[in-house]
């Protein structure tokens, strides 16, 4: 094999790293890959590709086969003018591999990104697997068939059957120990580090006993991984376990390794090193093709399909390992596994600058229908997308829909939707629960506790509400992608997300959890509707019962101007119309104002919405606050503690207003506005209703 690339350019590497000394950290990085690997099986949900659609399954398809046939042309065409590979090792090295779109790798690379969960990250993912389906059965069928048929012996096949009975051995045998196992652990707890160990050496015992059947033993491993259950309770332990030992010290070691075997640059150049890299880039240039053409074909837009056929494009750590395989048993030299790795660096590189600067999943929910109570008041039927994180948020939840005055006159569509952080998966998923027959899969088993709350909120309210529940699994960073899909499809008037902190009953608060804020700011920004941001105190109060007949619920709203003002006035109008429900509406105004507008009065149309809605009503009073500064607002706000149950405020108000003056500068939450970070504090003990009117063609573009 010659020497490495390190050993040409310094002549006593070889001296500083025996042999011995190599061999022990390569044995050292391959079991890091089996590990690794194993990690990367267990965030596979095998049953996803039975749930693939008509497009993802063409788009994955054709990415393969036309990679596969371009390179294969190409191949045949330069083969005739210069020698490409050693024997016919070039040929599955370079055309066979080109068609490989790894799961794994798009997953990866899609996470980094922070668009997994994004329209062509989904169909990126769905396409990738079917793409890599393909793969392993050119691999065990077309390979195994092809060796019978050039041997003309059913060796090859027999090989065939035994590893597919090796395959079965593991599923029905060890799949079963190792969820016993797991199950021993106690339900809540990490893992003990002697379950752990017993796994470990399950792993182990997989990894050898493959070489006895003639299969790589990282495959092996892999396809353990991916019969064992992902996400948690057991895929969440292993990855977290794994994903310190295999990425963080072992992969990067293999990868070290595999670097030391390239060839320098000027060992590059010549003939045959460009008759190499033509049939390389071939590969590429038919998987992009081969991508973008039945993606424009289903009417996916050109950027999103350049997009897509990118993704498509990417290569990682598997396809790294494959090439060294292959060079390793001697299929390809030296000169083809170099021009491979630094081809698959510079487009994999390339690729991820591109897509970041094209692809921006938040253009679909820029619109310019307006989504809003305010614009919507014509329409009884109001909808609503109520985010959920765990049974905490249940109830203040239902009791915010419950006070906005749920009838057969005026319904409420509800659309639940509950946010689970992605954990040991691979992929993120966004399904309905199917509520009425009680239809839950594997995957959104932990959904059942607060679908349940729900369905008897919905039966309560039978004919006045229509309740539909869905789960979404997704990293936090990407999270308000589902969001705001659900908001655009649903045509939802606004979206209530709770806030990230907590009150607990002696009235201290805490972060639940920091990338909740991160999450709804960037819901605020995207939102292609009105948005809420609920503030719960029932702990303080006490007060943790959805309203009864017999009950009062005083609800206050707290107007200085503007369209947030105006959205969150129409809302409490809306609650305003339940019959246990009294709303005061406080106007507050400085001084200056006043005189300042003696000509137009901005807020005419306030009174007047308020005198119409108050027809025949005594339950909204109005009520007019003159202040100075900032300061003023403060001391009236204070005021209002211990009268109401509820306070709804906008998130901003009109443009350099003397009311605000001196809480802006002061603000530490402005996701909140500086009315809501007052209210937020620990001063108060009612709950607070931030809301924000749909931002429309505000080009913001949420921070990956």
């Amino acid at each position: 094999m010659g020497p490495s690339f390190l050993g040409k350019i310094n002549p006593h590497f070889e001296e500083l790293f025996p042999a011995a000394s190599r061999m022990t950290l390569r044995t050292f990085a391959e079991f890091g890959m089996i590990i690794h690997f194993f990690r990367l099986g267990v965030e596979i949900n095998p049953k996803q590709l039975f749930k693939i659609g008509k497009e993802a399954f063409i788009i994955g398809l054709t990415s393969h086969l036309s990679a596969i046939v371009v390179s294969t042309v190409v191949f045949s065409f330069l083969s005739k003018w210069t020698p490409i590979g050693p024997g016919g090792g070039a040929f599955y090295s370079i055309v066979v591999t080109s068609g490989l779109t790894s799961f794994v790798v798009v997953s990866g690379f899609l996470n980094e990104m922070n668009i997994l969960n994004s329209e062509i990250g989904r169909l990126a993912l769905s396409s990738a697997m079917v793409s890599d389906a393909c793969m392993w059965i050119m691999y065990f069928f077309f390979i195994y068939g092809g060796r019978a048929l050039q041997q003309k012996s059913f060796a090859p096949v027999v090989e065939l059957v035994f590893s597919m009975s090796y395959l079965s051995i593991l599923l029905i045998l060890l799949r079963p120990l190792v969820i016993w196992i797991s199950n021993q652990n106690p339900k809540g707890k990490p893992m003990t580090e002697g379950y752990f160990v017993s796994l470990m050496f399950i792993l182990l015992f997989v990894g050898l006993s493959a070489q006895f059947v003639g299969q790589p033993a990282f495959f092996a491993t892999f396809i353990f991984g991916v019969i064992l259950p992902d996400g948690p309770p057991l895929g969440s332990v292993l990855t977290e376990k794994l994903d310190i030992v295999g990425s963080t010290l072992l992969v990067p070691a293999y990868i070290t390794i595999s670097g030391l075997n390239t060839g320098s640059v000027p060992i590059l150049a010549g003939s045959r090193s460009a008759g190499i890299e033509i049939t390389i880039l071939a590969g590429y240039i038919g998987k992009f093709v081969g991508t973008i053409i039945p993606s424009i074909h289903f009417e996916i837009q050109l950027w999103d399909s350049i997009t897509l056929a990118l993704i498509m494009s990417c290569r990682g750590i598997l396809d790294l390992i494959i090439y060294y395989l292959l060079y390793n048993a001697k299929a390809t030299d030296e000169l083809i596994f170099s021009l491979q790795i630094y081809t698959m660096v510079l487009i994999t590189g390339f690729t991820n600058m591109v897509v970041y600067h094209i692809y921006d999943p938040s253009r679909r929910y820029k619109s310019y229908i307006r989504r809003s109570i305010r614009d919507s008041q014509h329409d009884s039927n109001l909808k609503v997308l109520v985010c959920v994180h765990n049974e905490e948020n249940v109830y203040p939840i239902i009791n915010l829909l419950q006070v906005s005055n749920p009838t057969k006159a005026t319904p409420i569509s509800v659309f639940v939707l509950h946010l689970m952080e992605l954990s040991g998966r691979a992929s993120s998923i966004l399904t309905k629960n199917n509520i009425a027959n009680r239809s839950f899969d594997d995957d959104t088993d932990s959904s059942e506790p607060i679908s349940n709350v729900f369905d008897q909120f919905e039966q309560h309210n039978k004919g006045c509400i229509t309740l539909q529940f869905f789960t979404a699994i997704t990293p936090y960073s990407s999270m308000h992608d589902d969001i705001c899909y659900m908001a655009m499809d649903t045509k939802t008037n606004i979206i209530i997300v709770p806030f990230h902190m907590q009150w607990t009953i002696d009235g201290k608060a805490h972060i639940f959890n920091a990338s909740l804020r991160t999450l709804n700011q960037n819901v605020l920004k995207n939102a292609p509707c009105s948005v809420g941001v609920l503030i719960d105190k029932c702990q303080t109060s006490g007060k943790l019962l959805v309203i009864h007949d017999s009950s009062y619920y005083e609800v206050a709203m707290i107007f200085l101007g503007g369209a947030d003002d105006q959205e969150g006035l129409a809302y409490s109008l809306r609650i305003a119309q339940h019959p246990n429900v009294k709303l005061t509406v406080f106007l507050v105004r400085a001084e200056m104002h006043i005189k300042q507008y003696n000509m137009k009065n901005p807020y005419i149309d306030l009174m007047k919405n308020i005198r119409y809605s108050n027809k025949n009503n005594d339950q909204v009073k109005f009520k007019e606050e003159i202040v100075e500064d900032g300061l003023g607002t403060t001391q009236f706000i204070r005021t209002m503690e211990g009268y109401f149950n509820l306070v709804i405020v906008g998130r901003h108000h009109l443009a350099d207003s003397p009311c605000i003056l001196g809480l802006t500068e002061w603000c530490e939450l402005p996701e909140l506005g500086p009315l809501g970070n007052l209210l937020a504090s620990t001063d108060f003990t009612f709950s607070v209703l931030v809301v924000q009117q749909q931002q429309l063609n505000t080009g913001f573009k949420y921070v990956r």
